[in-house]
């Protein structure tokens, strides 16, 4: 109930804005037609009154001397056909000005309209023309006059005013009334206004029927089955060109080409301004381009070829008239049945279009005021102008709609392009929403890969997420719920990682990765990606067994290496003491009260040994001096003299282990050298050559020399492992007499 109700309220809101829009675009049609209409109005006026509120010489009468000779007349006047020849002549017009004094400055003449060219004389003395050249070459009907005349052209009493008229046969040919006065005052009362209205507002109005056109043309060459912009840059051109005829009084090219020129423009500019109007109201057919260009082609081309202008402009004015009619009466028809404000606003221009050349035709034809203005070239302007911006708003609001178009287009495409993106990459993809409150959300969205990993059907996974949690595991379904009904606080993605079981399959590891955004009714709608883990995960269990495996391996290498290590190190250090103390037993050289200080001593080396592999803090230097000193009672009375010397200064700490692999090496030596050299003395040697960081050891007696058993026993083995263990080099050399066993081990820093 309250959704519906909102829905009609929103429609009415709907209506009344479009009502109160469609209002306002009328009013401002309403109001551009009243403000068009006191213009056109105005222009009318000025037409029939010409006011005289100043103060100046006003002169309404003149002697006219033409071939009927000399009569006065009253200003303003329009010549009579006989008054000139049909060709052109010259006509003057005389009248008197008395003056008491004469004046101390300038004077002004000002008269509003001399047709179709005129000069001013004053006492005989030539002053000026309507503009610089030869009467016969000038065009001065439309354009307002101020004649400057120096002081020293007049004098006390009568002055005689003179205007030499040139009138021909082509238009309405005469003199308005004559203000002499002050230059200023005639300036600012009489000319300026003029000036304005006859001239420069036509010039204005040229420029921009110029623009149009050239924009219009130019539209149409890229537009070119929208032929009314082609019609309209036409119409434009040729009015412009129609309008120098009025703006201009000194033409560039021969009078006569100029005065058939703007003439017959607007023959064309009519024609072209009504298939404008058809082509905008969609009523334009073949055979009325037909009618209208012709028109506008052989009537430049008749007028052309007459003799005289008159009858020819009537013939063709009409023509155009009771079209300019039909126009207005079939468009007023067509206006009011499409209800559009502009087309409407439109008609109302036709209609002043209409009036004006009825106007503007009867003083063609000298039925109108001399003096007034020409009304159809003002309100045609504002026609263009009017069909102008029309046409150009409708180009506008085209492209606006093509561009949405085509950003809609673009839109789709990119859309069409994601989705196709989406059903082809490795992952799949998914719009979920959930609202607040609820268990399960509700999936907008489900790639093809989201199906294939699920084993679902896009139908009924989209109308229902059931299908979907039926798949988890079960206890993987809180996880996913948890994950769907975080709130979101920022932009940042969710992920997590569950089980499912897709329908006819095998359990499969999933990992999904989301990106929330909350809606403004409180939902939370996730955008997101599921990637099947399987395979790295199985992949992963598979490498940690291995890992573990090799570990074992590994480890239990270790032991093996240890054992034997400590093997090593219990035959050379207390199985050697063990058994050299057994045999020293056995031959009576040990007497028993000896005995536990030798236990002490292998006791001792026991200790040694473990303390080792408890990488305890020991330096070579102190366990050599320690070794010297459970070595030297052994060789003490019956056993071979031994020779103790040690050079270590500046030796660097070795680590634990290595100090014992040397210890091995060397208590090895000494034990061989001891059981079975039958030496009489040993001598050893501990040496470190600071310079070249070599470390030295040596074993050196007299005895019977190399025995080969000795070479093949374990002793020899174990101390080729040791040295090597150590990094360094180990040599059993033959010496006369006896053996020196020789450890050297070089870079001894790099062993720290």
């Amino acid at each position: 109930m309250c959704s519906d109700h909102g829905g009609v309220e929103a429609a009415n809101m709907q209506s009344m804005h479009a009502e109160i829009k469609r209002l306002l675009t009328w009013s401002r049609c309403l109001r551009s037609l009243a403000v068009l209409s006191i213009l056109w109005l105005g222009m009318a006026f000025c037409t029939l009154v010409q006011a005289s509120t100043t103060t100046d010489l006003f002169i309404d009468r003149a002697e006219l001397v033409s071939l009927t000779g000399r009569r006065m007349v009253e200003l303003p006047h329009v010549l009579e056909s006989q008054d000139f020849l049909p060709s052109g002549s010259r006509v003057r017009y005389q009248m008197t000005v008395r003056l008491a004094q004469v004046p101390e400055a300038s004077l002004g003449i000002f008269v509003s309209k001399i047709s179709i060219a005129g000069s001013l004389y004053l006492n005989g003395q030539y002053i000026s023309s309507c503009d610089q050249g030869r009467l016969e070459d000038l065009r001065c009907l439309h354009k307002p006059n101020l004649f400057t005349t120096p002081a020293s052209a007049w004098r006390v009493g009568d002055n005689i005013v003179e205007f030499v008229v040139y009138a021909n046969a082509r238009q309405p040919n005469g003199l308005s009334p004559v203000r002499v006065g002050s230059i200023d005052e005639l300036h600012e009362s009489a000319y300026r206004l003029r000036q304005w209205i006859k001239i420069e507002f036509l010039v204005g109005f040229a420029w921009i029927s110029t623009v149009f056109g050239f924009l219009s043309l130019a539209v149409s060459l890229i537009l070119r089955k929208e032929t009314a912009y082609l019609w309209f840059g036409l119409a434009c051109l040729s009015h412009s060109v129609s309008l120098l005829n009025l703006t201009v009084s000194r033409p560039l090219i021969h009078i006569e080409v100029f005065t058939w020129m703007v003439f017959t423009a607007r023959l064309v500019a009519t024609p072209m301004a009504v298939l404008t109007m058809l082509a905008l109201f969609d009523k334009l057919r073949r055979w009325m381009i037909v009618v209208l260009v012709g028109f506008a082609v052989l009537g430049p081309l008749i007028v052309g070829l007459s003799g005289t202008y008159r009858p020819v402009l009537v013939a063709f004015f009409l023509p155009v008239l009771l079209a300019s009619v039909v126009l207005l009466v079939l468009s007023i028809g067509w206006a009011l049945q499409s209800r559009n404000p502009i087309k409407i606003m439109t008609i109302g221009m036709a209609l002043l279009l209409v009036l004006s050349g009825v106007v503007d035709w009867l003083r063609l034809l000298g039925r109108g005021h001399f003096e007034g203005v020409f009304l159809f070239p003002y309100t045609y302007s504002a026609m263009l102008i009017t069909l102008g911006t029309l046409l150009f708003r409708n180009l506008a609001t085209s492209l606006k709609r093509s561009r949405e178009d085509r950003d809609q287009l673009e839109r789709r495409s990119n859309e069409r392009m994601a989705y196709e993106v989406t059903e082809h990459i490795p992952v799949g993809t998914y719009t979920l929403i959930h609202r607040p409150g609820g268990m399960r959300g509700h999936f907008l969205f489900v790639s093809q890969r989201f199906l294939d990993l699920t084993g679902l059907d896009r139908k009924s996974v989209l109308a229902d997420p059931e299908p979907f949690l039926a798949i988890l595991h079960v206890d993987d379904w809180r996880v996913w719920h948890q994950f769907i009904s975080r709130t979101p606080e920022s932009h940042e993605k969710f992920s997590c990682e569950f089980r499912i079981f897709p329908p006819g399959g095998q359990m499969r590891w999933i990992s999904t990765e989301a990106v929330p955004r909350s809606l403004p009714d409180g939902a939370t709608v996730y955008e997101g990606v599921l990637v099947d883990q399987t395979d790295m995960i199985l992949a992963k269990e598979e490498s940690e067994r291995v890992r573990r495996e090799l570990q074992k391996q590994q480890i239990e290498q270790s032991r093996m290496i240890e054992r034997e290590q400590l093997l090593r190190d219990m035959h050379d250090g207390f199985g050697s003491q063990l058994a050299g103390v057994r045999m020293m037993a056995e031959k009576g050289r040990i007497p028993p009260e000896q005995f536990p200080q030798f236990l002490r001593e292998i006791t001792a080396d026991l200790h040694l040994v473990v303390d080792t592999l408890g990488q305890l803090n020991i330096t070579l230097e102190d366990a050599l001096i320690d070794m010297h000193h459970r070595l030297e009672r052994r060789f003490t009375g019956s056993g071979p003299k031994l020779h103790w010397k040690t050079r270590l200064t500046s030796l660097p700490s070795l680590p634990p282990r290595k100090i014992l692999q040397a210890l091995r090496l060397v208590q090895e030596a000494l034990n061989n050298a001891f059981k079975h050299a039958h030496a009489r003395n040993v001598w050893f040697l501990a040496q470190y050559d600071v310079q070249n960081d070599v470390l030295t050891l040596s074993v050196r007696d007299d005895g019977q020399g190399l025995l080969l058993p000795a070479a093949r026993g374990r002793g020899l083995n174990n101390m080729q492992y040791r040295a090597r263990e150590i990094g360094g080099e180990f040599q059993l050399l033959a010496c006369q007499p006896g053996v020196e066993v020789l450890l050297r081990v070089p870079n001894v820093s790099g062993l720290v």
